[in-house]
């Protein structure tokens, strides 16, 4: 215990060497945002590497828990993870045998950052230093496959048949992308894959909460639906999915699996999870925060709207979900969210 606990500081002290010496080098080529400063001392495990003097994986699991920090921050809070691809290639360049890190990190950059390329690339890099590894194939495939690239994820099912830590079912997931078949139900089964394939808790929670989704992206369906037909009846929308029981088009109030409720635009019957509305317009809110303050640092002035950040090429469009207008104030630089048609909700966003 004494020689691991000496160990551990000897690999803080190489972090603060290396963060002494590289850290302002990087932070200066750095966009200044708070992402950015709170990771400019992780440097890349390249450069890490002469300064760590053979502690690689010693520094690697500190910064596996600075990475773990990093992401639960920003999942409960902007939902940005702009520095995730970086943190990432650094801890697996430190170990390119630290296969959790490869497995959650493409997870969080394909699922949370929606930065799906990267993601392949860093399990890419995992295979090419761990070629048995059947996890690694099969989380390829996984991730091409519930992006729609049916080909690649075949491919992948394909290689991850028969290596080691690849599950039992790479070869039925390998025919259904073969022949092109996309839905929830698979989704589904490729998510209870995840979820039991790994003993990461973090893995855990984000498996759990992509079959939520799919929970609430089968009732949104079947509430859609069900609000079409009303409209064809009475020729206009339901107002809540009350209005659906209440007039016979649906049988009960289904259950929202984040434990809020199912709202309908009354304009366009769209449905929605309201928990998932929220997290969607909490993480444009963030984005358009950033390009907010982005303009601000190279005009001078805040924007007088969010069109304008449109207009400088910051953003190729606003984002609109569920009628929903984002609101810039010219003299403080706050977004703000509108909904133009105020939903029933039990909940606040």
């Amino acid at each position: 215990m004494y020689k691991t606990a000496v160990l551990t500081m000897f690999a803080l002290a190489l972090i603060g060497v290396a963060n002494a010496q590289l850290g302002p080098q990087i932070e200066s080529r750095m966009i200044s945002t708070e992402s950015d400063r709170e990771l400019s001392y992780f440097p890349s495990g390249v450069l890490l590497e002469p300064i760590v003097c053979g502690f690689d994986n010693i520094v690697a699991d500190l910064l596996w828990l600075r990475a773990i920090q990093y992401y639960g921050r920003h999942r409960q809070t902007d939902l940005m993870f702009g520095r995730v691809d970086h943190v990432f290639r650094t801890l697996t360049e430190l170990d390119p045998h630290f296969i959790e890190a490869f497995r959650f990190g493409a997870l969080v950059l394909v699922e949370d950052a929606q930065m799906p390329e990267e993601g392949y690339e860093l399990l890419k890099s995992g295979i090419r230093s761990n070629p048995e590894d059947g996890g690694l194939y099969f989380d390829l495939g996984f991730h091409c496959y519930l992006n729609g690239e049916y080909n690649r994820a075949s491919i992948y099912f394909g290689h991850a048949v028969n290596k080691e830590g690849a599950p039992d079912k790479a070869a039925r997931f390998a025919a259904f992308a073969q022949n092109r078949q996309g839905n929830l139900d698979i989704a589904e089964e490729l998510w209870i894959e995840i979820y039991d394939g790994t003993t990461n808790e973090r893995t855990r929670a984000s498996a759990e909460f992509a079959l939520k989704s799919i929970a609430a992206a089968r009732d949104t369906i079947y509430l859609a639906e069900r609000a079409r037909a009303y409209h064809a009846r009475f020729g206009q929308y339901p107002r809540s999915v009350d209005d659906l029981v209440k007039s016979a088009f649906a049988p009960a109030v289904p259950e929202e699996p984040f434990q809020t409720n199912y709202i309908i635009h009354p304009e366009t019957g769209e449905v929605r999870s309201w928990y998932l509305l929220g997290r969607e317009l909490k993480r444009d809110v963030s984005v358009l925060s950033d390009f907010v303050t982005r303009f601000q640092e190279e005009w001078g002035r805040f924007p007088k709207d969010a069109a304008e950040i449109v207009e400088y090429g910051y953003l190729e469009e606003e984002p609109r979900p569920f009628g929903a207008r984002y609101v810039v104030d010219p003299a403080s630089g706050e977004v703000q969210v509108v909904l133009e048609t105020e939903p029933r909700a039990e909940r606040d966003l």
